[in-house]
C-alpha cells in the first residue's frame, strides 16, 4: 500500500458511494456489468458476509473497491487446479482519477493478506477477455490462466493463485 492509503471494510452508510462507484463503470473498455449488476442486492449480500473492502486516502474517500464473493458455481468450475480452500475475488472497481496507478494490484494483494490470515490458501477470479487494462494489470501479480469459462451469458477467462 502506498503510505497515504488506508485499506479496510466498507461501512454500511457508504451504499450510495459504493453503487455510483459501480455504477460509474458501466461502459468502460471491457467492463461487463450493466445497471442491474451490481446493485443493491451484491451490496447487501457483500456486507451481510463482511466481504467488501475498498481503499480509502486518508480523507476517507473511497478510491476503489474489491468484494471477496461467494458463488458456488465459480467455485465448482473444474478448471481450477489447486485443491487450497480458495476466495473468488469480485467487483473490483477504482474510481477514474485514480485508475493506472496500480490502485487495484495494491487492493488484490492486501486482501490476499487478508484471506490468508483467515485460513485460506488460494484465491481465483474471472475477468473478461477484453478488460485489457485488468488483464495487464493482473498480470504483474503472477496468477496462473486456468483457462475460459461461459457462465451469466458471458466469456470469462479464469486465473487463481495460491497464497
Amino acid at each position: 500500500m502506498e503510505e497515504n492509503e488506508i485499506f479496510g471494510r466498507v461501512r454500511e452508510s457508504e451504499k450510495e458511494t459504493v453503487l455510483a462507484i459501480y455504477r460509474s463503470m458501466i461502459g468502460t473498455p471491457g467492463c461487463t456489468w450493466n445497471e442491474d449488476y451490481p446493485d443493491e442486492r451484491e451490496f447487501a449480500f457483500d456486507m451481510a458476509r463482511g466481504a467488501l473492502y475498498c481503499m480509502r486516502n486518508q480523507e476517507g474517500k473511497i478510491l476503489g473497491l474489491i468484494s471477496v464473493d461467494e458463488d458456488e458455481v465459480c467455485a465448482r468450475l473444474p478448471q481450477w487446479n489447486l485443491t487450497a480452500k480458495a476466495a473468488e475475488l469480485a467487483r473490483l472497481a477504482v474510481i477514474s482519477e485514480y485508475q493506472n496507478r496500480g490502485l487495484a494490484r495494491r487492493m488484490i494483494l492486501t486482501v490476499m493478506e487478508v484471506l490468508k490470515e483467515q485460513g485460506y490458501g488460494a484465491v481465483h477470479y474471472l475477468v473478461s477477455p477484453g478488460n485489457e487494462r485488468a488483464l495487464a494489470s493482473y498480470a504483474k501479480l503472477d496468477f496462473e490462466c486456468r483457462g475460459r469459462t461461459f457462465l451469466y451469458e458471458q466469456e470469462w477467462l479464469m486465473y487463481e493463485k495460491e497464497l
